[in-house]
């Protein structure tokens, strides 16, 4: 079994995480929804190609009528200078317009800063997924082999 560790880029001091979700209320929406999920595919790929701070960009699916993105940002800063312009600031505005107007599909947004000492991840037999599909890759040797001990935990009762 492969096992590996990831942590943040030695710079980063904290990541800024933001998950976008889409509900869609009714079928109908369904043609507005896939093109809002590429045009938010589509922003991601410009905001990683130009280096505004976007480390890595992935989609989950909750269910048929539940979906977004989860984004690893270098900081909050980074991404609030992204989203206030084109492409991010028009899918946005074109959603939460189609949201109140048509009210058949609900968009939020979740945004959590986490300071580097408080993440930990381990993949056992995964692809690069999460931070490990941009940070800095490791063994869980010694001291990296639980949770506790990657997060600096260990009371010496333990």
């Amino acid at each position: 079994m492969q096992r590996k560790i990831a942590s943040l880029p030695e710079d980063v001091a904290e990541l800024c995480l933001i998950r976008v979700g889409i509900q869609a209320r009714r079928w109908t929406a369904w043609p507005f929804v896939s093109r809002l999920g590429k045009a938010i595919d589509r922003s991601a790929s410009e905001a990683i190609a130009a280096d505004a701070g976007l480390f890595h960009s992935e989609r989950f699916a909750f269910n048929l009528r539940h979906f977004g993105v989860l984004q690893y940002w270098r900081s909050f800063d980074d991404l609030e200078q992204w989203v206030r312009r084109p492409p991010h600031s028009e899918w946005w505005r074109q959603a939460t317009e189609r949201g109140r107007t048509k009210r058949d599909i609900g968009v939020y947004h979740e945004v959590f800063l986490v300071p580097r000492t408080a993440i930990e991840s381990i993949y056992l037999d995964c692809s690069p997924v999460g931070l490990s599909a941009f940070g800095t890759l490791g063994e869980p040797v010694g001291s990296l082999t639980t949770s506790r001990d990657r997060l600096g935990r260990r009371s010496s009762s333990l």
